[in-house]
């Protein structure tokens, strides 16, 4: 019966959100404490021109060098370790569609990296320790051996396809204006789901659901029969959530947390 209520809240909550209007949050019974989580760590940290990463990551984790047939990876290149699975599975999923000429360029960037590309090459070419994604550990850059990302089809494949497993095109064409960066067909970040589709369904980069989520403050949907309950609160002590076991809490390197609960 518990599960019945909730998938009614699902389904009605959803559709208020995608119609843009305003919806009732379900109870909230569990008690969650914020202490031990950092505002500046989690998938949906937010980086750029003018928000500076204020924590480093510390799960990250060699991506395997066979991590799916015909992908072409450096063995000292880091990836945040949480996010290694789900790149497996885009891979391997792009291999069964024939897609499968793929290389990463880059991954996690130290800052001391980072500040070296910066005074080497300039503002055109890198952005300066602590304003890059990719010093996150959850960022790539992946190319193509076949050509250029905007031109072949694993680029377009990404494109269509990446955000079914947590991962964005951060820095897409039509948001230049939004990201203040140049399009990079190249750039992925991982932020989990659902985020990545709902942020590719309703056509948002990463600064403009930040935004929304902080606006709305929550939203309710299901993605492949998963039913996700996501809440924004920049209180930093504690906060109410779903009767779950099964969330994970990401600050969003400003004010605030982002709380992602599974629903059973």
């Amino acid at each position: 019966m518990k599960k019945l209520i909730f998938a009614l809240i699902v389904a009605v909550i959803g559709y208020q959100f995608f119609m843009g209007k305003q919806a009732t949050a379900p109870d909230l019974p569990q008690q969650l404490s914020l202490e031990s989580y950092a505002i500046s760590s989690g998938n949906l940290v937010l980086v750029n021109r003018d928000i500076q990463l204020k924590q480093d990551p510390t799960n990250l984790a060699p991506i395997p060098t066979d991590i799916a047939e015909n992908v072409i990876v450096n063995s000292e290149f880091l990836f945040e370790n949480q996010a290694i699975k789900p790149l497996k599975q885009l891979f391997d999923a792009a291999a069964k569609d024939g897609i499968e000429h793929f290389i990463i360029n880059s991954a996690y960037r130290s800052g001391k990296l980072q500040q070296q590309l910066y005074e080497e090459h300039g503002a055109d070419y890198a952005l300066p320790s602590g304003h890059s994604e990719h010093q996150t550990g959850l960022s790539l850059d992946i190319g193509s051996t076949a050509g250029k990302m905007e031109n072949v089809d694993e680029g377009k494949w990404l494109e269509e396809y990446a955000a079914d497993f947590g991962f964005i095109l951060r820095y897409p064409e039509d948001k230049v204006d939004v990201t203040g960066i140049n399009y990079e067909p190249w750039h992925f970040r991982y932020i989990g789901l659902p985020h990545s589709m709902i942020m590719k369904k309703n056509n948002l980069v990463l600064e403009e659901y930040i935004t929304f989520l902080k606006k709305e403050q929550f939203y309710t949907t299901e993605i492949n029969g998963t039913s996700y309950f996501v809440q924004y609160t920049d209180n930093k002590t504690t906060v109410n959530i779903p009767d779950s076991e099964n969330y994970i809490v990401s600050g969003d390197n400003e004010k605030g947390y982002i709380i992602t609960s599974i629903v059973e």
